[in-house]
């Protein structure tokens, strides 16, 4: 459980005038942790050569000395100690690895539930006035992408990032709400029933205290949140401007990959997604294994002894095999089932590297064909 005087040093870094994110962390990458930092009566030579990081931590030390500032430390201890939420500092080592590369990644998190610990962390953003054709991808894709338990990150956000949440939740993967507020509250309330259920499989997650004001500026905040505890990042519709967008940009800034669903030029639901492919910032997605390809994901292949296909995936390749490069519409045809399952069961054998697509035609591996004769 964190200390009183963690928040206490913590709340003086966010409550002094000019101490960013960054200059924080320099002090801290000086004095060599934060609990030094605030040692007031060492001064080390580095810091003699950066006259503005001497100046804040001046203003520092009379933050953390005043009333206010323990007020505030006493007050927050005691509320998350009763709400059960964890206050994870930088530099403790249930920090998340990904986002602690991030050079803007916040000094702590709230955290209500527990951060999953699994291979693959994916963040999922869009339109909030999104379209049946855009629901309906997201939850296709999340389905598609289901055999390799991919931690699911978006912003509790209603259109694309409510439906990657319950879609997750649906299919049993853990996910993970980024929120733009305190964990006193969930915005938008009716969301709230949602935010429980995710902290049962995943946790919601936030740098703000409970009680902090709410602002605008809090949802760009948020985003780079989404962006910085993520692999990759897929934005399902977007217009000109949004969110979703925003959380690209952090992405991009990240050296994180980006994904994007295309979609007809006219339509402003689609503009910023195809902006984004078109200056060669995203990838363009139109299926589970175009992200499984340019991220590498892929289950660890087992010996063909091991595998176990079921009827459709003998099916699939006994098809492809009299058929090679025979398209996934051709197959959804010929063996009478819909396309979701049809892009469902080649996903996975192509995890498990029995098969190959390119263009949505399929043809078998050399593992593949071995596999029908096993």
């Amino acid at each position: 459980m964190i200390q009183v005087n963690t928040l206490r040093q913590l709340f003086a870094m966010r409550q002094t005038k000019g101490l960013g994110i960054r200059s924080a962390r320099a002090l801290i990458d000086i004095f060599g942790s934060q609990d030094e930092v605030f040692e007031f009566d060492r001064t080390p030579q580095e810091i003699l050569e950066h006259p503005k990081l001497m100046l804040l931590r001046k203003k520092l030390k009379g933050s953390y000395r005043s009333q206010q500032c323990l007020a505030a430390a006493l007050r927050e201890k005691e509320y998350i100690q009763d709400k059960g939420i964890n206050c994870i500092p930088m530099g403790h080592r249930d920090y998340p690895n990904l986002l602690l590369e991030c050079v803007d990644a916040p000094l702590a998190l709230m955290i209500k539930g527990s951060l999953p610990e699994h291979k693959y962390w994916l963040s999922i953003v869009g339109s909030r006035r999104a379209t049946p054709m855009g629901l309906d991808f997201c939850r296709t894709l999340i389905r598609e992408l289901a055999p390799l338990n991919p931690v699911i990150v978006s912003g509790l956000a209603k259109g694309i990032d409510l439906c990657a949440h319950q879609t997750a939740l649906d299919l049993g993967l853990p996910t993970v709400a980024c929120l733009a507020h305190g964990l006193n509250q969930i915005y938008p309330k009716e969301h709230y029933a949602t935010a429980r259920e995710i902290e049962k499989k995943g946790a919601l997650i936030t740098e703000f205290w409970s009680k902090s004001d709410f602002h605008s500026s809090n949802f760009l905040q948020r985003n780079r949140i989404i962006a910085g505890l993520s692999h990759a990042t897929v934005v399902i519709e977007s217009g000109q401007k949004g969110g979703g967008l925003i959380t690209a940009q952090f992405a991009c800034g990240y050296d994180r990959e980006v994904f994007a669903v295309p979609g007809n030029p006219s339509q402003i639901n689609h503009q910023g997604c195809n902006n984004l492919i078109k200056n060669h910032q995203a990838h363009m997605i139109t299926e589970a294994g175009d992200l499984a390809r340019v991220m590498g994901w892929s289950h660890q292949k087992q010996p063909l002894s091991n595998i176990d296909l079921d009827t459709m995936q003998r099916s699939i390749l006994g098809y492809v095999k009299h058929h090679p490069y025979a398209h996934k519409d051709e197959l959804s045809r010929n063996l009478q089932v819909t396309a979701g399952v049809i892009q469902g069961a080649v996903l996975n054998l192509e995890l498990l590297g029995l098969m190959l697509t390119q263009s949505g035609c399929c043809v078998l591996s050399n593992r593949g064909l071995r596999a029908l004769d096993a």
